[in-house]
């Protein structure tokens, strides 16, 4: 029981007594024949009291004890001697000479004021300047740990350490509400109030940690060393994904270098199934593609998450998740350097101004003062690629809306080979790409598509003044239609009531029998209106601007598409008399203009809504008439049977249609 009074001691005495004690019984689970044992005792010094207290605890548990009064004196004594205990144990055989900080290193690490007992696997970066740099290049060693013993199914891999382990209260079993006796309920007490820097980084350098409390067993402890130093000689012997140890030591060096770099070379060493996503939802405006494309985004990073039919609650979801999912929209002037990377002026104050020159870039004095300086940009596709590589076990997703408005072939560039599954990072044909302007402290400038990486993008079909692709990019994409979906609508709540399904599948049938099923109108322009005015709003606003569009230079089909006549008593448009127009624009008999090559309009010229149904010169635009703009709007559909299949799909057989106007 000596190993584990020693890690349970705050006494500086009990400490150094139990120290050989302890040792000889860990040698009797690590015998000196195999693996080595190396122990720091860490105290705490007054130097380390000092700066904890004045620098380190935080500002509200500080003020509650010191309003207890208590001072540097009664915390230091509060602390006790021992700050932590650890304990390196390394497999002897690695290397010709000892070296305790290689390999794959079990690390027992005991905090006594934490009430904290740790067991883990560890890198050899406790000497690294950046602990958050250096925590996740541990954790990308846990990804290659998790992947090698899942083969095997190896016990005794604990979890990634996180910030929240040196920073808060993650490696802390139970809550501690009580420092020196003093409650500072409704908070507990963190890492970062009893920890110095020095620990900080130790636990940074944790590949896999379990922590155990205060009260653990011995019997449950040296369980756990077991199966613990039973994982390390396996993975130290197979050296996954590396076939040889100084292969993988490079790596972990590289890992905290270069983290995307390091990624890149684990799945170059390994094949993976890839089951990336380059997908497009295409369909008619209004059709909720890019809801689809968010609500498939947000599917992909986090299966589990439902939005219980709540559209909004997956734009919120989406939202949330700033690092794993990025929104971009194309238009006609994005090009390469935006998306992917590109050289920028940057003007600095000179106040700001380090020695040290950026990028290797010289700067030029500008007039102002300043200070102009070049700097390499990333767009977000690029940033996004990082990201994936830095944390292979995650999915990230970039969703491109209005995919088809960008010229795609110039804004990817030479990443268009990547797109596809099998060019993929970890596929069967990996291509890297070569950077036109790698960073400076990358050491690789080669750029991998990862296959955790999905692009999503949504496409208007009635949109024809850009061409989506070449042919040879429109193989990289699969695309799902989005159609319109009537039966999603409801009829209105007023006594005279609309049905918007019936009146958005008159429409659409005879938009699609006029030009094709791309320019049919979707849903989405009537969606919520569950009133007459809100239908009438929706028609002169947002439906009836985009039938002009469609019917440029032949208004006329617009009439036709509306079920519109001279004969109706409720029309939507003014419907004028040709003969009546021109004898108050022409004082000429019109035979006498037929000699001159007039020729009568069957059709106005330019259609003018019926103010009855809907007028913007009003203080609040609106029909002057609402009972003649509702029997315009039911004139629409009315006395046409509409069949289901229509109203489901919009894609049903021609049918006959009769009209009362």
């Amino acid at each position: 029981m000596s190993l584990l009074s020693l890690l349970q001691s705050r006494s500086k005495a009990d400490c150094e007594r139990l120290k050989e004690s302890a040792l000889a019984e860990l040698a009797s689970i690590f015998p000196g024949t195999e693996w080595g044992i190396d122990a720091l005792l860490s105290y705490y010094t007054p130097e380390n009291v000092s700066n904890l207290w004045n620098n380190e605890l935080r500002k509200g548990v500080k003020s509650k004890l010191e309003n207890a009064g208590i001072d540097e004196s009664s915390y230091g004594a509060w602390l006790g001697d021992v700050h932590f205990i650890n304990i390196s144990i390394y497999r002897k055989s690695l290397f010709d000479k000892y070296r305790s900080n290689a390999g794959w290193r079990i690390s027992l690490l005991a905090i006594p004021r934490a009430d904290s007992i740790l067991v883990g696997l560890a890198s050899h970066y406790q000497n690294a300047q950046n602990h958050n740099k250096l925590g996740e290049a541990s954790n990308l060693i846990h990804d290659v740990a998790l992947d090698a013993v899942s083969i095997e199914k190896f016990p005794g891999l604990g979890r990634k350490i996180t910030s929240a382990d040196w920073d808060q209260g993650g490696l802390i079993s139970t809550p501690i509400d009580h420092m020196v006796n003093v409650a500072i309920s409704p908070e507990s007490m963190y890492l970062k109030d009893i920890r110095t820097t020095t620990l900080k980084k130790i636990l940074a350098s944790f590949i896999s940690v379990a922590s155990f409390p205060r009260n653990v067993t011995d019997t449950e402890l040296k369980r756990v060393l077991n199966e613990t130093g039973s994982l390390a000689k396996y993975l130290s012997l197979n050296v996954y994904p590396f076939g040889v140890l100084e292969d993988f030591e490079a790596f972990r060096a590289l890992a905290y270098l270069d983290l995307a770099a390091a990624g890149t070379r684990i799945q170059l060493r390994k094949k993976s199934s890839t089951r990336s996503i380059v997908r497009v939802y295409y369909g008619p405006p209004g059709t909720g593609k890019t809801l689809s494309a968010v609500a498939a985004a947000v599917k992909l990073v986090e299966p589990a998450f439902d939005a219980n039919g709540d559209l909004s609650r997956s734009f919120e979801k989406f939202n949330s998740l700033t690092e794993q999912c990025a929104f971009v929209t194309f238009h006609p002037s994005l090009q390469y350097e935006d998306l992917v990377e590109s050289i920028r002026p940057s003007l600095t104050d000179l106040s700001d101004i380090e020695t040290e020159e950026e990028d290797g870039l010289n700067a030029t004095p500008s007039l102002e003062g300043g200070e102009l300086s070049y700097k390499i940009h990333e767009g977000i596709l690029l940033r996004m690629i990082r990201r994936a590589l830095r944390n292979l076990g995650k999915e990230f997703v970039l969703v491109i809306d209005e995919i088809n408005r960008g010229d795609l072939s110039r804004i990817l560039g030479p990443l268009i080979t990547a797109l596809e599954a099998d060019k993929r990072l970890g596929a069967e044909f990996p291509i890297g790409i070569e950077l036109q302007y790698p960073l400076a402290g990358e050491l690789e400038s080669r750029l991998f598509m990862p296959s955790n990486l999905h692009i999503i993008g949504t496409m208007n079909s009635s949109d024809r003044n850009i061409a989506l692709v070449d042919h040879a990019l429109r193989r990289r994409f699969d695309f799902i239609q989005v159609p319109p979906e009537p039966n999603l609508l409801n009829n209105t709540t007023d006594a005279d009531s609309i049905d918007c399904a019936k009146l958005l599948a008159v429409i659409n049938s005879r938009i699609e029998h006029l030009i094709d099923a791309d320019h049919c109108i979707g849903h989405g322009y009537l969606i919520g209106c569950d009133t007459n005015s809100k239908v009438i709003e929706r028609l002169a606003t947002k439906i009836i601007p985009l039938l002009r569009e469609y019917f440029y230079g032949n208004e006329g089909l617009i009439l036709l598409v509306l079920g519109e006549a001279t004969t109706s008593k409720f029309n939507i448009f003014e419907m004028i008399r040709q003969d009546t127009q021109y004898s108050k624009v022409f004082n000429i008999n019109p035979n006498i203009a037929a000699t001159y090559g007039y020729r009568p309009h069957s059709t106005p010229r330019s259609l003018k809504l019926d103010t009855r149904f809907w007028s913007a010169e009003r203080a609040i635009p609106g029909p002057t008439d609402e009972h003649y703009a509702v029997q315009s709007v039911l004139k629409v559909y009315q006395g046409i049977a509409i069949p289901n299949d229509v109203l489901s799909t919009n894609k049903a057989e021609p049918y006959e249609t009769t009209y009362s106007v």
